[in-house]
């Protein structure tokens, strides 16, 4: 292998790793919005100030991420996992079974971030359970959003906000390279990855999130048609875009030749001027009540602009 193949390996393992994760993410969003339903507490209708809420909940959880001690932090990251595949599961499989399942899932991954990272070996099939840990988390979080009220304005401006945050946060303040660096290779780690020879590639649970909530918010809202495009713009500008932009500069690429790219910086705006595209074009969106009725009376999989019946 050359040199030159050699140095855009990294490169393309980010892009191979960043497609996949993205596409199995809202692929699985998507199918699960569409066939289970989440008990979800009744905490009023979701507006502006959740957004802000969960906006800052992001912007700070980094920095516990950086001054908290890791075990600690882990502890924390374990409860959030056991929550998300709690709230996945159990309308699939039920309490009990629920339980046994994430009882060996959480403790499968602790194992294998302590003992078999040993080898090239080790470090895959430990990505690949860390990383079904994460997509479930994706999921069902997005879902728990969507079904519970969040409209695709809120994931267009949300995603907007995390655009600038995304920037800041990675050349201004470095949080997000020392976040990567920091939980390489302990168990909950909230990010998608692979192993191939010394280099790894991730992409993290918050971007994942944010596709999963697009996605979904978008087939709730304006049906089909719109969430194919949404997927196609969650791909190209949240995976294909960052990953692929080390190969023009290497302005992302940093001393340990890490790969650091700001991924909603490329994805929020074309996020929200999708949305307004959409809400100028048909209208305003249904609810998930409107989203239940449509979907009883009308073949699933439909290509037709549902959001042009009266809302």
């Amino acid at each position: 292998m050359s040199t030159e193949t050699l140095s855009q390996f990294p490169i393309l393992l980010a892009l191979i790793v960043a497609v996949t994760a993205t596409m199995i993410t809202i692929g699985a969003a998507v199918a699960f919005l569409r066939m289970v339903r989440l008990e979800r507490p009744a905490i009023g209708t979701f507006d502006g100030s959740d957004i802000v809420f969960l906006f800052c909940f992001i912007v700070g959880l980094p920095l516990l991420y950086v001054i908290m001690p890791l075990t600690p932090l882990l502890v924390v990251l374990g409860l959030t996992f056991t929550s998300a595949l709690f709230f996945g599961l159990r309308p699939l499989l039920g309490r009990h079974s629920t339980w046994l399942v994430i009882g060996v899932a959480i403790g499968s991954n602790i194992w294998m971030g302590r003992t078999v990272l040993g080898t090239v070996t080790g470090w895959q099939l430990f990505w690949l359970e860390n990383d079904l840990l994460v997509i479930v988390a994706a999921v069902t979080t997005a879902n728990l959003y969507v079904q519970g009220g969040m409209r695709l304005r809120h994931v267009a401006w949300f995603s907007l906000a995390l655009a600038f945050y995304d920037g800041i946060f990675t050349f201004v303040w470095p949080v997000t390279n020392k976040l990567a660096q920091r939980f390489i290779g302990w168990p909950f780690d909230p990010s998608v990855g692979f192993r191939v020879g010394i280099y790894n590639a991730t992409i993290g649970l918050g971007d994942l999130l944010v596709y999963a909530l697009f996605v979904t918010a978008a087939l709730k809202a304006y049906g089909p048609r719109a969430a194919r495009t949404a997927a196609i713009i969650s791909v190209f500008f949240g995976a294909v875009v960052p990953a692929a932009l080390p190969f023009i500069t290497d302005v992302f690429i940093d001393a340990r030749t890490d790969i650091i790219v700001p991924a909603q910086a490329a994805f929020g705006p074309v996020a929200m001027l999708y949305y307004r595209w959409l809400r100028r074009t048909f209208g305003a969106e249904r609810t998930m009540t409107q989203f239940l009725g449509v979907g009883r009376s009308r073949p699933a999989g439909s290509g037709d602009h549902v959001a042009r019946l009266p809302v």
